[in-house]
């Protein structure tokens, strides 16, 4: 892995085997950074903008890719490893000229669409609970009224990073000079949000806590959390496996029979950073399912073994591995890094990672700390803020 910063120009790059490459260009502003307050206009011009370049690069063999978050726009494209080259020209060529208005309004039809026909995702409302009525706590996609609403294609002036998987330094040759801008850093508020709809077959509900941001003092063990608490839904295959494979939360909802799906993410950036975890169940193990995770959470701050830190860095590291296969992905999440660090972040860091780091983690940020909560479908059992509060700290040594 490389990463340079050629004339003030920020890229970086990974090998991959096979025939394709993927490349992206990650621009600093995504949909918290709209000046004139207009959900979703970061995620329509990121949509035109792939659907004007992507008749292009199919003529390269290329498929365009386009992804949107509340800090960075992304345009990459996947393509045959000898046309990277081309292909990064045809992305730069696309996002230094302005969008028409057809395509434009093709875009905010085809998000008007999405926005009506897909039913919110808590892991999204949940940031509208952390950071209420600001740019940050505004869904990145916007609501169908606002995007139907937005008028033009202009945006806040972009610096772009670029991120190649599978192909050469030299691909970016091109890349213009890479600006820091201002970070405006988004102010956490503790709060929840229901939504009941008995007609749902099960409840979905998202738990997130203030976590530290790109550069603070817990990063590393904020990574391999998720890890700690598992990562994959068990199977009754996978019960089957030594008893820290899994991590504990997972394995207590699978042996209970509780959860039918449970994840858990940590999203870091410069402004803002989240930690959270998202379970679905039926209405009538809503509070079992919140006791295990809050439960869970709580014993971290006091009690986390080594052989828990040990299988939970062995997953990171298998997950990292396994990234590569989804090349349009790790090209994002690359650029990403670039555009925020200068530099791909690497994993010694989280191997370093200690008992005692998690300790002071989970303490520091959990213990008896304001959270932010988002469910919808039948949680009438759902337990409430107080509660959840309570079960924080609420943990017998």
């Amino acid at each position: 892995m490389t990463a340079l910063a050629r004339a003030g120009a920020r890229f970086a790059t990974q090998p991959l085997r096979g025939p394709c490459a993927a490349v992206a260009l990650v621009g600093n502003v995504g949909a918290a950074a709209d000046p004139a307050g207009e959900g979703g206009r970061a995620a329509a011009v990121a949509r035109a903008r792939a659907a004007k370049v992507r008749p292009r690069l199919a003529a390269l063999g290329g498929a365009a890719f386009f992804d949107v978050d509340r800090d960075t726009t992304v345009l990459g494209a996947v393509c045959p490893k000898a046309k990277a080259a081309e292909a990064v020209s045809l992305l730069l060529d696309t996002v230094s000229k302005p969008i028409d208005d057809a395509t434009m309004e093709a875009a905010k039809h085809e998000q008007v669409r999405e926005l009506t026909t897909t039913a919110p995702d808590v892991r999204e409302l949940v940031y509208g609970c952390a950071y209420l009525d600001t740019p940050h706590g505004r869904p990145v996609l916007g609501t169908a009224a606002e995007v139907a609403a937005l008028e033009g294609a202009t945006m806040t002036t972009e610096n772009w990073a670029g991120a190649g998987v599978g192909c050469a330094d030299d691909v970016f040759a091109a890349l213009p000079p890479f600006e820091e801008k201002d970070v405006q850093e988004a102010v956490f508020t503790g709060s929840d949000m229901r939504i009941v709809n008995d007609g749902e077959p099960l409840a979905r509900v998202c738990l997130a806590y203030a976590f530290p941001k790109i550069g603070e003092k817990g990063e590393d063990a904020a990574t391999l959390l998720p890890f700690i608490l598992g990562t994959q839904t068990p199977t009754p295959q996978t019960r089957r496996e030594p008893l820290h494979a899994l991590g504990k939360l997972q394995r207590d909802l699978a042996e209970q029979g509780i959860a039918t799906a449970c994840d858990a993410a940590y999203a870091p950036t410069k402004s803002h950073a989240l930690f959270s975890i998202h379970w679905t169940c039926p209405d009538v193990r809503c509070e079992d399912a919140a006791y295990y995770v809050t439960a869970n959470l709580a014993r971290l701050a006091h009690r986390v073994s080594d052989a828990e830190i040990e299988a939970a860095q062995r997953a990171f590291a298998a997950a990292r591995a396994a990234a590569r296969a989804r090349p349009a992905a790790a090209a994002a999440a690359l650029g990403r890094a670039a555009a925020a660090r200068g530099a791909p972040r690497g994993g010694a860091g989280v191997v370093a990672v200690a008992a005692a780091d998690v300790r002071e983690l989970l303490y520091a940020h959990v213990h008896d700390c304001d959270h932010a909560l988002a469910a919808r479908g039948p949680v009438h059992e759902l337990p409430d803020y107080n509660w959840v509060r309570t079960a924080s700290y609420d943990y017998a040594v």
